[in-house]
């Protein structure tokens, strides 16, 4: 509690701290502006407002820092191979489809344990008066042995065909679901690093924002500038702090997911670090890509598994018509207390029974049309998704290398944006040195080069997204993040 109070403490005094230097900054900026003049000339105007602009920007990072790192910097520094490797063994649906692999797995055991000896020993101890009759199907006895064992029967051997391929068709499954759960971690922590630097570039914005509405109040009283100039910059200034809640709130949701995804405590404060996707190499093709998606999507193959299983599924059904061979013996050891040396001509305390049991099926026609119909039926469903997941495959890596191609068009269009923000910045910069022009346009400038910052980081997590997702469907997405 002391430790809580204490960094929340520290955090305000750092905040302030910050304000402190922005104002003085900021304030030393104008007067030497004025004092200065806008016909001054020279080395010494030049190195005062140099060392007041670096300044200033000391200034702005600082504050920066102190709205976000010193809460990164008091939790947990988690990399990128660190937050799959977390998912991978805690995330609850990796954790689910597992559990349905060890379902599988022995409802494929139960299915195979039929054609292994099955031996009871129990007891039909009873006491009888009369005749004496049979207990659940035994005649009354000390203790009791059973056995049997299927022997020949393409109805349950079909079944446990069936459930084996359904094991596998589980494991599949899992497999797939890992790899959803590493692109959507990988996902969130890109996205949650990519907000994080552009909440400082939207924080600059804000502050650069509020300036100019200062400034152009200023202007509007002394009779510079309309009054509706006025309004504009607040509503621009509006704007900006509505986008900055919007990310920090974005900001927030990302990290519970993160947390979420991996297994770490809600309480725990999480610091990401900048990391990058592997590029697609220059010889990839789409042809290439999308048979390589098509051969290993663990969906897809998921789904060929499953088609087997019906395939076998419809065996079974057919498999009913032919004869069933059981093998089974059984033990009793009997008692004269059951009257059987009354009832019969002969009494014998051991009894063994040991033989085939053969069933041959005459007549089951409505029975068995209605079963086999029902299973061919789900066969033809079977095979017609996983058709349409191949054609869904082969679509989206279509669209994605499109998306690709085009995404690294729009990156260069948003670098040459920022390039060219920033010469402008510099042009101003150097006007406003030389008096020529006032120091809203400097500000303008500043805003035009913070969201030219945004852009290019929005860009490139865009294309960043669209390989993760090329990854996930070519079966590659994890060994892509082996170190």
């Amino acid at each position: 509690m002391n430790k809580e109070a204490s960094r929340q403490k520290l955090e305000a005094n750092s905040r302030f701290f910050a304000e402190f230097i922005l104002r003085a900054v900021e304030g030393l900026r104008m007067a030497a502006h004025r004092l200065l003049g806008s016909t001054t000339r020279g080395v010494t105007a030049t190195a005062i407002f140099g060392a007041l602009y670096f300044g200033s920007f000391a200034a702005e990072a600082h504050a920066q820092q102190t709205g976000s790192a010193p809460a990164a910097a008091a939790g947990r520094r988690l990399t990128l191979r660190q937050a799959i490797d977390l998912a991978l063994h805690n995330n609850r649906n990796i954790q689910l489809a597992q559990a349905g692999v060890d379902r599988a797995a022995a409802e494929h055991e139960v299915a195979r344990s039929i054609f292994r000896p099955q031996v009871l020993l129990g007891s039909g101890l009873a006491y009888t008066a009369g005749f004496p009759l049979s207990i659940e199907g035994s005649a009354p006895s000390i203790f009791q042995v059973g056995a049997s064992q299927a022997l020949y029967d393409r109805n349950l051997r079909n079944l446990e065909r069936q459930a084996g391929q359904m094991q596998q068709a589980a494991g599949k499954s899992l497999v797939e679901t890992q790899d959803q759960v590493v692109a959507e971690t990988v996902l969130t922590y890109l996205d949650l690093d990519r907000s994080r630097r552009a909440l400082e570039y939207l924080r600059s914005e804000t502050q650069n924002l509020q300036a100019a509405q200062e400034i152009t109040t200023d202007r509007v009283k002394a009779g510079l500038e309309l009054p509706l100039e006025s309004t504009r910059a607040q509503l621009s200034t509006a704007r900006s702090r509505s986008e900055l809640a919007a990310l920090e709130n974005q900001i927030s949701l990302l990290e519970f997911r993160l947390r979420d995804l991996t297994g770490i405590l809600q309480s725990e404060r999480i610091a990401t670090e900048s990391s990058e996707l592997p590029s697609l190499s220059p010889e990839e093709t789409l042809d290439g890509l999308v048979a390589r998606a098509l051969e290993n999507y663990p969906g897809l193959r998921a789904l060929d598994e499953e088609v087997r299983a019906k395939e076998f599924q419809v065996q079974s059904e057919q498999g009913t018509r032919w004869p069933r061979i059981n093998l089974v013996g059984q033990y009793g050891l009997f008692s004269k207390i059951n009257n059987y040396d009354q009832y019969f001509q002969r009494f014998a305390r051991n009894n063994v029974t040991i033989g085939l049991s053969i069933v041959v099926p005459l007549y089951e026609r409505e029975r068995y049309n209605a079963r086999l119909s029902k299973a061919a039926a789900e066969l033809a469903e079977t095979r017609i998704k996983r058709e349409e997941t191949r054609a869904a495959i082969s679509r989206q890596v279509r669209e994605l290398w499109g998306g690709i191609q085009q995404q690294s068009s729009a990156r260069e269009v948003t670098r040459l944006e920022l390039e060219l923000a920033r010469k402008s910045l510099d042009a101003m910069l150097a006007q406003y040195d030389e008096g020529r022009i006032n120091r809203l346009a400097v500000e303008q400038a500043r805003v035009e080069e913070n969201r030219s910052w945004v852009r290019l980081v929005n860009a490139d997590y865009e294309a960043e997204k669209a390989r993760l997702q090329l990854l996930r469907l070519t079966g590659d997405i994890r060994t892509a993040f082996q170190p």
